[in-house]
């Protein structure tokens, strides 16, 4: 399942990317390129082999595994995460994991993917939740695109707004929804809705924040 965060800075879309992958599986992972995330009981690595042996050791079961990759070689850090991650998946949290991958933007542009990425968002398993943040969704590659499950959106405008719009098929409710939101909320558009289920609601509070439930997988919501 791939779903995105999209939000200007300081407004918690890092936030809401690791509560979503907390409440997904108790097996998560988190690209960190910034090097700014802390979260209590969590491992740190920064290559393959470390987030290998962080594995084998169990240290998931303590706190999320956030990888740090050098600012110099992000990509062939990401390939080192994702050789360890998808090679194969089950090795990993038999039940499904999830992984946050924090200014996922770094990865891809409108006309370009890293081509571990491209892997990961086409081939991972239901049972693995994707989970990408970015500022907005102008450059955002068609893969990344396509094959979104569900967007997180926090308030937006100009450009940025317009492609959100663009995006969902928006109507002029939807945008005026978006364009005024209050600091920290979001609106959660879902692109897998059925009949029964509203195709996008606002969210508050984080008593009110929300993950689609799918079937066969665990979690902790």
């Amino acid at each position: 399942m791939n779903v995105l965060c999209c939000g200007r800075m300081k407004q918690g879309k890092t936030t809401l990317a690791i509560w979503l992958a907390n409440n997904w599986s108790p097996g998560v992972v988190i690209w960190d390129p910034r090097h700014m995330i802390e979260v209590e009981g969590a491992t740190y690595v920064s290559d393959g082999e470390e987030l290998e042996d962080a594995i084998r050791s169990d240290d998931w079961k303590k706190g999320p595994i956030i990888f740090r990759p050098s600012a110099l070689h992000i990509e062939e850090d990401f390939a080192q995460l994702c050789g360890v991650l998808f090679t194969p998946p089950e090795k990993y949290a038999q039940a499904g994991f999830a992984i946050v991958l924090d200014e996922a933007a770094q990865l891809q542009g409108s006309n370009t993917i890293n081509p571990h990425l491209d892997v990961v968002v086409r081939q991972h398993p239901r049972s693995v939740l994707v989970v990408q943040t970015t500022h907005s969704l102008q450059d955002w590659h068609r893969a990344s695109k396509d094959l979104m499950s569900g967007l997180y959106c926090f308030r937006q405008q100009g450009r940025s707004l317009k492609a959100v719009v663009e995006y969902c098929d928006g109507d002029e409710e939807f945008e005026e929804v978006v364009k005024t939101l209050p600091d920290h909320w979001f609106v959660f558009y879902n692109f897998e809705a059925k009949e029964n289920e509203p195709t996008w609601i606002v969210c508050g509070e984080p008593s009110t924040w929300y993950i689609p439930a799918t079937e066969g997988v665990h979690q902790n919501a």
